[in-house]
């Protein structure tokens, strides 16, 4: 068997073992080769059979920016499934990861046993929640709002980074996969909330479903605040949504808010798990050693 890193010349092979597995025959970033990241390939008698993509992150633990190993596009040929070639696959990412100074690893776990007998532990979970549009009418709006545009990315970043540094886990969002701000294009909305000094103290990015009614939603990817009052005029705002959609959903993890939004159900729960790939990272002083309590 052979491991490597695939190049562009792989594209139709990659292409023809991921759309079993995520029912798309296009690729996430559309490249094979990109500095945002490595997509990597096991060969079984010269035929691509298993791949796996590492993305370079970085993580807030404690304050500190942790060297990270985004793990994500793992899938095997449906044929040669149950022959064990995962682990070789992902260990040897591991190892490259390592080399490049990645500190520890993280993966949305599809299939937790799997990632559980390579040594990934559960440390949290992205989950989509919804709640009834018209019970976000108790939040009252205290700040002023306005959409964002391309100059305000800077003060976005601000926020989320003010946000972040607070936090256990949450990626740094400071790598090139974020560099361009096409998020900001791709949403409904960007919706800034302004203090009394008229200074961005949160942000909420949102995507509008097509349709009215019952069937009708809006979905908060991001809502990122540092003030408690600018977060409820945010959540205000989606409630003066109700006349036209019937709920609201929020991507969130944590029980940052989901503890204001108790009425809230579950639609959609990811565990997300860690590796630590240099145990040794976390014995200085200084270190951030909350990762280890994990373990």
């Amino acid at each position: 068997m052979e491991i490597r890193r695939l190049t562009e010349d792989d594209r139709e092979a990659l292409v023809a073992v991921r759309l079993p597995a995520f029912g798309t025959s296009t690729l996430g970033g559309d490249r094979v080769e990109h500095p945002a990241y490595e997509r990597w390939g096991s060969f079984v008698e010269g035929r691509l059979a298993a791949t796996a993509t590492r993305k370079p992150y970085a993580s807030w633990f404690r304050g500190h920016e942790v060297p990270t190993c985004g793990v994500g596009g793992v899938a095997v040929a449906p044929e040669l499934r149950g022959r064990g070639l995962l682990r070789p696959l992902m260990e040897r990412l591991h190892e490259d990861a390592r080399a490049q100074g990645d500190v520890i690893a993280t993966l949305f776990a599809s299939a937790p046993g799997i990632y559980a007998s390579l040594g990934y532990r559960t440390v949290g979970a992205m989950d989509t929640i919804e709640v009834e549009a018209s019970t976000l009418h108790r939040f009252e709006r205290r700040h002023d709002l306005r959409r964002a545009d391309e100059a305000d990315l800077p003060t976005l970043r601000r926020i989320y980074a003010e946000w972040g540094r607070r936090h256990d886990g949450p990626l740094t969002r400071t790598s090139v996969e974020f560099d361009d701000g096409a998020w900001l294009h791709d949403a409904t909305g960007v919706t800034l909330a302004l203090d009394e000094d008229g200074r961005a103290v949160a942000y909420a990015a949102w995507n509008r479903s097509p349709g009215f009614g019952k069937d009708a939603h809006v979905e908060v990817e991001d809502l990122v605040w540092t003030d408690d009052a600018a977060r409820d005029s945010l959540l205000w705002m989606f409630g003066t949504f109700s006349s036209v959609t019937a709920t609201v959903r929020f991507d969130t993890s944590g029980t940052e808010l989901t503890d204001v939004l108790p009425e809230h159900r579950v639609r959609d729960h990811r565990p997300y798990d860690l590796l630590v790939l240099q145990p040794e990272a976390f014995e200085a002083p200084a270190g951030p050693v909350l990762v280890r309590d994990y373990f």
